[in-house]
């Protein structure tokens, strides 16, 4: 047969199963081997047991072992246990794990003297010491827990000292399992604590025309960078190798006027500034988050010419700005003066700040804030996890927040706005979830259209759809709501059958019965009712149901509201034992047996119809009973016939129906030569386990069964009794 090219090949199957004879291996080949006879059925045969082997099956395992091995180990076998799978495989582990003290010693030799390699992991390691494990375990030699552990602490190298430790002061008992697990729990945890850490630090990017070598004088690189700096350097003016005759500013006029300006600016701090290092490669993209708070700064830093006094003895050319990293650039700022900002306090108001000698660095990509320069002003700072405060003379407290480990002062650009005027009219700028607690927990669609009509509201910050939500209007505004969506019918009769209790019903009947249990079909539409004196008789009128309906079909799930009655462990155990389904809706939820609910008052309403013919209302189980006898024999729209039909195949009869509450004669089988054949009563209802009918007689308060029945019809004129074809016959 041609290979399809799925799956392995037959021959990388044997080349897997096949012993290199080295010994080391036996026991992972021996293990690879038996599997594959189990695939064969043929594990029990090859294995030593007491019971004789079968002759044809041995025969199989010695066909199977010699194809499996190297010419040295087949030599083993072939002499000795010709045929005899089961001797063979003993001679194999005689010779590759034999129980001799020899070997013993080895392995215990082996296992003493275990060491983990550098770079070999926990599993790898603990690998190597379980072999020798096994094998001395399968030479019958007794190793406990404890003993095996300390070997393998032995071997671990000084980085694992604090497992050792722990371990060996640990008051409880470890077991080997667990021991394999809190040692590679501990080599990931040393995997996380060992990873480097990362520090971003700030860093501006300039153009490089502006940065100018110190080693070689030339523009464009870094001192570190300058490709000159390998060649060997002597000036003869300093007699020094750190730097040639040619970029000695001792001997350039020019570079000597550059190094007494430098020198000046140095004694000078209004003319020298400092600035961290801001990486966009470290840190990806600049959060715009507001004013970024600088603890290395001196001073306050501007990207948009927002200076209202300007400092006109400042000079850009002979000012310099030194970076975090030792570097200095001059011609950065071009401006100095008072910048105002406004920032947002922790009312939401916006205030208008001034930042004193503030430098206008249009190459920047971040408004910086100098904690040095604020405070010195009289302005406090307080820093806390994740965020901070910023304290003005006047006692506005501005709140810093954290965005990706770096702290912003929330401030308002007076560019966004139409004028600055119009951000201190405006007064209250607030994010909408605060605007929306302010307006009373007002939906937030309607807030967000409220800004257009109203006047003295603004929002601050992006609005974002998906930030949207107050847990307060979910604990304030929580509704019971309900899904409209029904579920599906059942396919077929008896498939699902709904349930459930009504009452207690005032008056309490005749009989004693306070309560009444209703089981719908859900397909057919059907509906049985049985009445209750107690809730307790649930159980009794589930298996009258459950018998009545025997002729019809066999219930398969029975769907109930979670009352006590259904999840009693009575009625769990009779549905348990038919082998019937409990389905049950949420608590609270009875929409969810709606088709029941809906049944009840449908039964109810036609119950009190028929009550109103002069009936008393003690009566009420007859009513509700032949409501049902009713519905069962009405049109059902979703079927496009009667439930009856629907339930047994059969088409109700209606001529033998009459009008509840009628007066009528019932005929008397007990009665002598002169007495009176009938007796006079009111029509009640049908019996629901036999073909006769309900008649209630007014004067002793009985209900009786008869079979024969006539009925009194009134008319607007008379009153007759009727011929002997409208007499009524239940047969």
């Amino acid at each position: 047969m041609a290979s399809t090219g799925y799956g392995p090949s037959r021959e990388s199957r044997w080349s897997r199963l096949t012993f290199d004879g080295n010994e080391s291996n036996y026991e992972l080949w021996e293990a690879k081997f038996l599997a594959h006879m189990r695939l064969l059925k043929l594990k029990d045969t090859i294995l030593p047991s007491e019971e004789e082997a079968d002759a044809t099956k041995n025969e199989e395992c010695y066909a199977e072992l010699i194809q499996c091995l190297d010419d040295t180990s087949l030599s083993l076998v072939m002499r000795d246990a010709t045929d005899d799978g089961r001797k063979a495989l003993q001679i194999l582990r005689d010779h590759y794990a034999n129980q001799g003290k020899p070997r013993i010693i080895t392995l215990y030799t082996e296992l003493t003297s275990l060491e983990k390699a550098l770079h070999e992991t926990v599993t790898d390691y603990l690998i190597r010491a379980e072999k020798a494990i096994t094998a001395l375990k399968n030479a019958k030699e007794t190793l406990s827990d404890g003993l095996i552990i300390a070997m393998i602490l032995k071997g671990l190298p000084d980085s694992y000292k604090p497992f050792s430790i722990h371990v060996t002061q640990s008051a409880s008992e470890i077991t080997f399992a667990k021991f394999k697990s809190m040692l590679r729990s501990f080599e990931e945890t040393e995997k996380l604590n060992t990873k480097p850490k990362i520090d971003q630090v700030m860093k501006a990017e300039f153009p490089s025309q502006t940065i100018t070598c110190y080693g070689c004088g030339k523009r464009g690189h870094l001192v570190r960078e300058c490709p000159a700096k390998s060649e060997k350097k002597w000036c003869n003016y300093h007699k020094s190798t750190t730097h040639s005759d040619s970029t000695c500013r001792s001997q350039q006029k020019s570079k000597d006027q550059a190094k007494q300006v430098s020198e000046k600016e140095n004694t000078s701090k209004d003319e020298h500034s400092f600035a961290f290092k801001v990486n966009d490669e470290a840190t990806g993209k600049i959060n715009r988050m507001g004013m970024l708070v600088d603890t290395g700064a001196t001073s306050h830093i501007v990207t948009t010419d927002i200076l209202k006094q300007i400092d006109m003895t400042f000079k850009p050319s002979k000012h310099y700005i030194e970076l975090a990293d030792g570097t200095r650039a001059s011609n950065i700022a071009l401006k100095r003066g008072d910048a105002e900002v406004f920032l947002k306090d922790t009312n939401g108001k916006c205030v208008k700040t001034v930042l004193k000698n503030a430098l206008y660095i249009p190459s920047y990509p971040q408004y910086i804030f100098s904690v040095k320069a604020a405070t010195s002003n009289g302005a406090e700072l307080r820093f806390a996890q994740d965020t901070g405060e910023l304290t003005l003379e006047d006692g506005t407290i501005v709140e810093i927040e954290e965005h990706g480990r770096l702290y912003y002062l929330t401030s308002i650009d007076s560019h966004e706005n139409d004028s600055v005027s119009e951000v201190d009219k405006v007064n209250l700028s607030y994010d909408i979830n605060t605007w929306h607690e302010i307006l009373g927990h007002c939906n937030f669609e309607d807030i967000i259209k409220l800004q257009g009509v109203v006047k003295g509201m603004k929002f601050s910050g992006k609005i974002e759809s998906s930030k949207l939500g107050c847990n307060t209007c979910v604990e304030g505004k929580f509704v019971n709501s309900r899904s409209r969506i029904p579920d599906a019918r059942s396919q077929k009769s008896l498939e699902k059958v709904h349930v459930d209790l009504a009452g207690p019903v005032s008056p309490v009947s005749r009989e004693g019965f306070k309560y009444c249990i209703a089981f719908t079909d859900d397909f057919s539409g059907a509906v049985f009712v049985y009445f209750l004196k107690c809730k307790s008789d649930t159980f009794v009128a589930t298996e009258k149901f459950l018998a009545d309906i025997t002729p019809y079909g066999k219930v398969s799930c029975i769907r109930s509201d979670n009352g006590s009655e259904f999840t009693g462990k009575a009625f769990q155990t009779l549905l348990r034992e038919r082998g019937i389904k409990h389905e049950t809706s949420a608590p609270y939820s009875p929409h969810q047996n709606g088709t029941a609910e809906r049944h009840w008052r449908t039964l109810f309403e036609m119950g009190r119809c028929l009550l109103q013919s002069g009936l008393p209302k003690t009566l009420w189980p007859y009513a509700i009973q032949t409501a049902a006898h009713i519905r069962n024999r009405c049109f059902n729209k979703r079927t496009k016939t009667t439930p009856y039909f629907s339930l047994t195949g059969k088409v109700p009869d209606l001529s033998k129906m009459w009008i509840c509450g009628s007066e009528c004669f019932a005929y008397e089988q007990e009665h002598k030569k002169l007495d009176s054949r009938c007796s006079k009563g009111v029509f009640v209802g049908y019996d629901k386990n036999s073909p006769s009918y309900l008649v209630y007689y007014p004067k002793n308060g009985k209900i009786m069964k008869h079979r024969l029945i006539r009925f009194i019809k009134k008319c607007s004129v008379e009153q007759h009794t009727q011929t002997d074809e409208s007499s009524r016959d239940c047969d």
